[in-house]
C-alpha cells in the first residue's frame, strides 16, 4: 500500500455514489489519471458499487472499500472485490482479517498512540482522520517525533489544502465529495474529471522526496 499511495498519491472515495451511476464516474476519474478508488461501505450503495467497479475494470484499477468498520464488513468487502481495506479508526479484527487475507490496509487513527499501534498492526500507510479538521500544523507536530510516519491525510482535504499537506510530508490524500458529489438525477461526470486532472496537477506538483524540509548534507 505504501508503495501505491506514494506513487499515486490521490485516492478518490465514492460515498453515496449509486451504484449504477459508480463504474461510469470510476471511468471519469480513470481517464483523468485517478488509480485508486475506495468506495465507502457506510451506506446501501457501497457493496454493489463496489463489485459493478471491479467487474467493469478488473485489475486496472486498484479498488478498495472504506468504512470497514466490523469483520463481517470486511469479508463482505472481499467478497465484493475489494483489494485494500480502510477504516476510520482502529479495528483490530479487521487489522488481523486484512493481514491473513493478505489484503492492503489503511487504518484509521489520530493520536500518536493509535497510529503506533496502526502501524503494528500491520497497516503500512495510516489514515490520520480528519486531518483538515485537525490542521496543517497538527500534521507537522506528528513529524517531529515521528519524521518517517507514512500518513495518508483523509477528511476536509480539497484544492486549497492538498499542496500544503503534501509538501508538508503526507504521502497521499483520500478525497471525496470534491471528486464524487454530484446531483445523480443528472450527473456531471465531466466537472469531476475536471476536478481530478486539477488535483493530480497539484500533487505531480508536490512530488518530492519524503519530508522535502529536511536536506541532505553536503
Amino acid at each position: 500500500m505504501l508503495e501505491l499511495v506514494s506513487r499515486h498519491q490521490i485516492i478518490a472515495i465514492l460515498r453515496g455514489v449509486p451504484a449504477r451511476h459508480a463504474p461510469r464516474l470510476a471511468e471519469h476519474l480513470y481517464r483523468a489519471g485517478i488509480r485508486l478508488l475506495e468506495v465507502s461501505l457506510s451506506d446501501g450503495h457501497g457493496l454493489p458499487g463496489l463489485q459493478a467497479i471491479r467487474e467493469a475494470f478488473g485489475d486496472d484499477l486498484h479498488v478498495g472499500a472504506g468504512t470497514v468498520v466490523t469483520l463481517e464488513r470486511a469479508r463482505q468487502a472481499q467478497a465484493a472485490g475489494a483489494g485494500f481495506l480502510l477504516t476510520p479508526h482502529l479495528v483490530p479484527p479487521v487489522h488481523a482479517f486484512a493481514r491473513e487475507q493478505g489484503l492492503g490496509l489503511i487504518a484509521g487513527a489520530t493520536t500518536p498512540t493509535e497510529l503506533q499501534q496502526a502501524l503494528s498492526e500491520g497497516s503500512s500507510v495510516v489514515k490520520l482522520f480528519p486531518a483538515g479538521d485537525l490542521g496543517l500544523g497538527y500534521l507537522k507536530s506528528l513529524f517531529g517525533p515521528y519524521p518517517d510516519l507514512p500518513l495518508l491525510v483523509v477528511g476536509s482535504i480539497d484544492q486549497h489544502n492538498l499542496g500544503a499537506f503534501l509538501q508538508a510530508g503526507a504521502v497521499g490524500a483520500g478525497i471525496g465529495s470534491y471528486l464524487t458529489k454530484t446531483d445523480w438525477n443528472d450527473p456531471d461526470f465531466t466537472l469531476l474529471e475536471t476536478r481530478a486532472r486539477e488535483l493530480l496537477a497539484i500533487a505531480e506538483q508536490c512530488r518530492r522526496p519524503h519530508r522535502p524540509e529536511q536536506t541532505a548534507p553536503s
